[in-house]
């Protein structure tokens, strides 16, 4: 019986038992778990014939989830979240939460309406959620890069930024002026 793989012999245990109780397994080379499920029994025999427990699943869906599917539908995902970043700041979509269970103790709008007005209050917060809801950008054509001064690390944040001029380059390059 131990020799044998099929489930419909014997379960794991007792082919277990069986290379113990023979000699073929020594009992310094027995599992780790045998001592466990002999003191501690199932309560029904792992057995390959007996029919699954048939269970109804539960729905374990908090309002918050449902605000999020409706978040992650219609705006789909705002970027990367660094779940090794330990500053508490929330993310988007926990602002948005936030927002629209605020907005809906407030009032008695339907929920496409609390949707919008979620989205709209952070915006005024500076939050944009769509790429057409973006203000327009300024254009500036003759900005093109930043530079730290000489000396510096060119890490950001260090150092007097200046900025560098296109034009003030090309004049440079062809007739050797400086800035």
């Amino acid at each position: 019986m131990a020799g044998s793989r099929l489930e419909k012999i014997g379960t794991i245990f007792t082919r277990a038992t069986g290379l113990l109780k023979s000699g073929a397994m020594k009992p310094q080379d027995k599992p780790l778990w045998y001592d466990i499920y002999e003191a501690f029994p199932p309560r029904y025999e792992p057995h390959y014939d007996r029919s699954p427990v048939i269970k109804e699943i539960k729905q374990i869906f908090y309002p918050e989830d449902v605000i999020r599917g409706k978040f992650y539908r219609k705006y789909g995902s705002p970027g990367i979240i660094s779940l090794s970043d330990t500053s508490p700041r929330s993310s988007l979509c926990q602002l948005f939460v936030a927002e629209y269970k605020h907005l809906q103790a407030d009032s008695s709008l339907t929920e496409d309406r609390l949707m919008e007005e979620a989205a709209l209050a952070l915006e005024a917060r500076g939050f944009y959620l769509g790429h057409s809801r973006h203000p327009p950008k300024v254009n500036h054509p003759e900005i093109t890069t930043l530079e730290p001064e000489e000396g510096g690390s060119s890490l950001a944040g260090q150092g007097k930024i200046s900025q560098v001029r296109l034009a003030d380059v090309f004049k440079e390059s062809q007739g050797g002026e400086k800035l």
